[in-house]
Order: C-alpha cells, then sequence, then structure tokens
C-alpha cells in the first residue's frame, strides 16, 4: 500500500513519524520521537576546528565577524566566490574585525585544501570538512554557501550559491553586522542590488522559501506548484531541483524524482544528500537491491543519517532481515532527536 500526502492539511512529517513507529513496533524497537523545529530565529553557531597550518579556528570569535565560505575542490563557482572574497576582504579597512574562513567539503577535501593553501587564491585558515560536520552544523547544502556569524555566535545570513550581487550583498551583510548600519539601510542596499529584486536567482529563492514554508506545514500540493514557478525562473537551481526531488517522492511520483535526480549536477550536492533521495526513490520503486547500494553510500559520510537509516530499515525488511531492520529503525529514530526531521510518508506501509 502506498501513501501519498496530497491532502493539505496533512503533515509531512508528522506523518512519516506515525508510520515509521508502526514500522518499528513490528520489529519490537522502543520508539524515540524527534522533535520538529519550526522557529524563524537564526541558530547559535558554535564551531571548533584546526585549519591546514595546525591551528585552531574558533567560530563564534570575539571581536570579530566570521565569514565563513564552503567550498568544493576543482569547482568553478567555489573559486569565483573565493575570488570576490578576496577582492572584498583584502581591500577593506580595519580587515582585522573579520574572521574568514575556507571550509572546503567531501570526497577530495584533503588534497583540494592542501593545493588551496599552497596558491594564493585564499590567504586565511582552511578547514577540511572530509566528513560533512561543519556543513551539516551550519546547515550547508549546496556549494559554494556563504556563512556569516556574529561575535556572539549568532548566525546573521546564510547565503547559497553564487548570486550576481554576491560582492555587495556581503559587503552590506558585514557592514550590518558590525554596527556601520541598521537594519533598514541593508535591507535598501540589499534592495538596490538585487537581493529582494527581480533576477531570476532572487525570485527563485524566494520561491523556494515559500515552498519550504508550505512543506513544514503539510502543504505539499501548493509547495508543489511554488517549487514549479520557481524552476520556470531558473530552471538550473540547485535546491529548489532537489526539494522538487523530496516533493514528487512524497507524491508518489518516484520515477520522476529519480530523473531530477540523475540529472543534477553531482559536485554541487554532497553524495549523501543525492543517494539518500535516490534510496528513497528505488525503495518507492520496489527496487530494494538498488536502493540499498544507494543507502549505504549515503550512510558512509552524512551528517544527519536518521532518513537514510528508516528506509534502509524498509530494505532489510522486505529482504526478511530482521536484525538489521530492527538495528536500522533504532538508528534513525536515535539520529532523528538531532535532526530536523524526518520528512517523508510515500513509501511507508505494506508491500
Amino acid at each position: 500500500m502506498k501513501h501519498s500526502t496530497n491532502n493539505p492539511n496533512h503533515t509531512p512529517r508528522s506523518a512519516y513519524l506515525l508510520l515509521a513507529c508502526l514500522a518499528t513496533l513490528l520489529v519490537g524497537v522502543p520508539v524515540v520521537y524527534a522533535q520538529e523545529d519550526t522557529s524563524d530565529e537564526p541558530p547559535t553557531i558554535q564551531w571548533q576546528a584546526t585549519d591546514t597550518a595546525g591551528n585552531n579556528v574558533a567560530v563564534p570569535t570575539p571581536g570579530k565577524v566570521s565569514v565563513v565560505l564552503f567550498v568544493m575542490a576543482d569547482q568553478a563557482r567555489s573559486d569565483e566566490a573565493m575570488a570576490q572574497l578576496r577582492a572584498l576582504l583584502v581591500g577593506q579597512a580595519g580587515g582585522t574585525g573579520v574572521q574568514p574562513v575556507a571550509v572546503v567539503s567531501g570526497h577530495g577535501a584533503g588534497v583540494g585544501a592542501a593545493q588551496l593553501a599552497g596558491s594564493d587564491k585564499w590567504p586565511w585558515p582552511i578547514v577540511v570538512d572530509l566528513d560533512y560536520q561543519a556543513s551539516g552544523l551550519m546547515s550547508v547544502h549546496v556549494w559554494p554557501t556563504t556563512v556569516i556569524v556574529n561575535d556572539a555566535g549568532k548566525r546573521i545570513v546564510h547565503l547559497p550559491g553564487l548570486r550576481e550581487s554576491y560582492s555587495k550583498d556581503i559587503r552590506a551583510y558585514l557592514d550590518f553586522t558590525t554596527g556601520a548600519i541598521d537594519g533598514e539601510t541593508l535591507k535598501q542596499r540589499l534592495d538596490t542590488n538585487g537581493t529582494v529584486g527581480s533576477t531570476p536567482n532572487h525570485v527563485a529563492s524566494r520561491h523556494l522559501h515559500l515552498a519550504q514554508r508550505l512543506l513544514e506545514k503539510g502543504q505539499v500540493k501548493l509547495a508543489h506548484e511554488e517549487l514549479k514557478r520557481g524552476l520556470d525562473t531558473d530552471p538550473e537551481d540547485v535546491e529548489l531541483r532537489l526539494t522538487l526531488a523530496d516533493i514528487q517522492l512524497m507524491i508518489g511520483e518516484p520515477a520522476e524524482a529519480l530523473a531530477v535526480l540523475d540529472a543534477l549536477d553531482a559536485e554541487a550536492v554532497p553524495p549523501w544528500r543525492i543517494g539518500t533521495l535516490r534510496g528513497r526513490a528505488l525503495v518507492a520503486s520496489k527496487r530494494y537491491d538498488e536502493a540499498r547500494v544507494a543507502l549505504t553510500e549515503a550512510l558512509k559520510i552524512n551528517p544527519d543519517p536518521a532518513e537514510a537509516y528508516y528506509f534502509m530499515g524498509r530494505v532489510h525488511e522486505h529482504a526478511g532481515e530482521w536484525e538489521l531492520a530492527s538495528e536500522a529503525y533504532r538508528n534513525a529514530f536515535e539520529k532523528s532527536t538531532a535532526a530536523e526531521g524526518l520528512g517523508t510518508a510515500e513509501t511507508a506501509g505494506g508491500e
């Protein structure tokens, strides 16, 4: 039996938890409930790491604004983001009040970080994020992404991608964070830069944000329509396409979701994220052997593995591997207590 979430009053996360609980009870596993965070308050960042030179890097740092740029090795957009930030920060007066940090994520991050450290592209600390721990902590899903954190640890802005007004936007946010301008002036400058204007990237971002809010309310159909409008504006937006694949799974369209995933630029998305979505789609398509492979890869390096564990449980259950299924379901609920939520209901139920 397949469940869909076409009812606009249905809450996908809650339904997912309920159905997962039922599946868990079938194999005798105690249930731990996850809490959904619907707060609009920016998160507080607390992060420490060691850079490629062996020095400690801490965010926040007293008296400094931290600009954390998440990049991928050998990615043109990451190189461009570094170039723009370098031009902006090297030339700014009083630059000692800003702590720039580059975080190199994913496969090949160690080699990429070493190469970056030996070049003139980035004269500041470089941190290797091989296991996506830092990107998971700061909710980074696409590369490049820029996160600005004030000296109290409050996240001021989270900018995915490389928009046309990138340098101007960063300058505006830095001036706001350091107290050089107030919130109203920040809004005016962002309006001028086009952040709240009508460039395709910015319009797509607004559609994505609205779709995500609709999903949190369980209004999947409306969120789907909002995403389509966003993709009409910017059909190459990675986050929009990932969210579209997620929604296609919610409404029972696994083949369409797989097509979206196959067309994505794999370098712009962590493999665990694509692997988890692909595993869900393959389970929904009853292609369990392929799902096992995809989910195994997704679980190797994954800062938020609850969903992958749940669907791996479905794979084990289908194969009659009851002890493995029990362990996977247990892991799903234990990990979900620290996750943002488990967002699906489309494949739960019987064969």
